[in-house]
C-alpha cells in the first residue's frame, strides 16, 4: 500500500495506530527501538495511540505503559510481565484505554478496537451502524474466557520444574503448600520465593490454575455436574470453586459449558477430520 509520508516527516497526528506481531514478535523486537522516541514525540503532542494484539509490546518498549493499565494477547501475558514489569497489565481485558494508549488483545479484539475507535473520533451511532453491517457485537469487554493457561517451562530451574511435574500430576490431591516445600527440600519462604521467580504464580496461584484448566477441560467435553467436577479436580467445596471459576474465567461454569461444549457427534466428526488432515 502506497504511503503519504515518512515518519520522521510527520510532526503531529491525531491517531497512531500499530498492527499486531502474532507470528512474528520476537524478531521484531529488536527493532523495536528505533521507533521508541518517535511514539513519544506524538504522544507528547497529544495524539492517541493505539495498538492491536502483541503491538503492546512497542507501547511498552518505549516506556509509554510504565504505570498504565494494559493488555495484548493472553498468549504473550507472561513474556510482557517478565519483560515489562512495570506495565499494569490485565490480559482478561479485550481493550484497555488510559491516557490516550489504547491496547487490544488478539487479532479478533481488531475488530473491536476499530468499533471503540469509531466511537470514540466519530459517534455511537457510527459505530453501532459498523457494528450491524460488519454482523459483530458492540465492543466487547474480557477475553478471560478464551485464555488456555499452559504451565510456564524454560525458566532453567529444574528444582522447580520437578515440583511442577508433580503438582500438574497430583492437583486432585490435597496439597498444603508448606508441606510440598519440604517434600522437595525446601524451606517454605524459600520455596515460594522460588517458584515466583521461575514461574511468575505463587504456588498456591498455579495450582489453582491448573485446577481450573481441569475443570474447563471436563465442562467442554463431560456432562458432569458441577459438584462431580469440583470434587474432581481437587475441592470440596463447590460453592467457592464455583466463585473462583467466575471471578477468573469471567463467566459461569454453566455459561462456560453452553458457549464452548461440543456435542459427541461433533468431537466425533472434528475428530475424523483431524485424522484426515482437514
Amino acid at each position: 500500500m502506497p504511503v503519504d509520508v515518512a515518519l520522521d516527516a510527520l510532526e503531529r497526528t491525531d491517531l497512531v495506530l500499530i498492527p499486531g506481531f502474532l507470528f512474528s514478535l520476537r524478531e521484531a523486537l529488536p527493532t523495536f527501538q528505533r521507533y521508541c522516541a518517535w511514539l513519544r514525540h506524538q504522544h507528547q503532542q497529544g495524539a492517541v495511540i493505539a495498538s492491536m494484539c502483541t503491538a503492546t509490546f512497542m507501547l511498552a518498549e518505549a516506556g509509554l505503559l510504565d504505570g498504565v493499565e494494559a493488555t495484548t494477547h493472553w498468549a504473550f501475558a507472561d513474556l510482557m510481565r517478565r519483560r515489562y514489569p512495570a506495565v499494569r497489565l490485565d490480559e482478561r481485558r479485550i481493550l484497555c484505554e488510559e491516557g490516550r494508549l489504547i491496547s487490544s488483545a488478539g487479532a479478533s479484539a481488531a475488530m473491536d478496537l476499530m468499533l471503540h475507535l469509531i466511537r470514540r473520533f466519530a459517534s455511537r451511532e457510527l459505530a453501532q451502524q459498523c457494528s450491524r453491517y460488519l454482523l459483530i457485537d458492540d465492543v466487547r469487554n474480557e477475553q478471560s474466557v478464551y485464555i488456555r493457561w499452559s504451565m510456564p517451562r524454560g525458566h532453567g530451574d529444574e528444582a522447580v520444574s520437578r515440583v511442577q511435574e508433580w503438582m500438574e500430576a497430583h492437583f486432585a490431591e490435597p496439597c498444603g503448600i508448606d508441606e510440598l516445600a519440604v517434600d522437595f527440600g525446601f524451606g517454605v519462604r524459600n520455596f515460594k520465593r522460588r517458584f515466583k521467580d521461575a514461574t511468575g504464580y505463587s504456588p498456591l496461584a498455579y495450582l489453582q490454575a491448573l485446577r481450573l484448566e481441569k475443570a474447563k477441560q471436563l465442562l467442554e467435553t463431560t456432562r458432569l455436574g458441577f459438584d462431580v467436577i469440583t470434587s474432581r479436580v481437587g475441592y470440596e467445596d463447590s460453592n467457592s470453586f464455583r466463585r473462583l471459576f467466575c471471578q477468573r474465567v469471567g463467566i459461569s461454569p454453566a455459561a462456560f459449558r453452553k458457549r464452548f461444549r461440543c456435542a459427541p457427534q461433533e468431537r466425533g466428526k472434528q475428530s475424523q477430520q483431524a485424522g484426515q488432515g482437514l
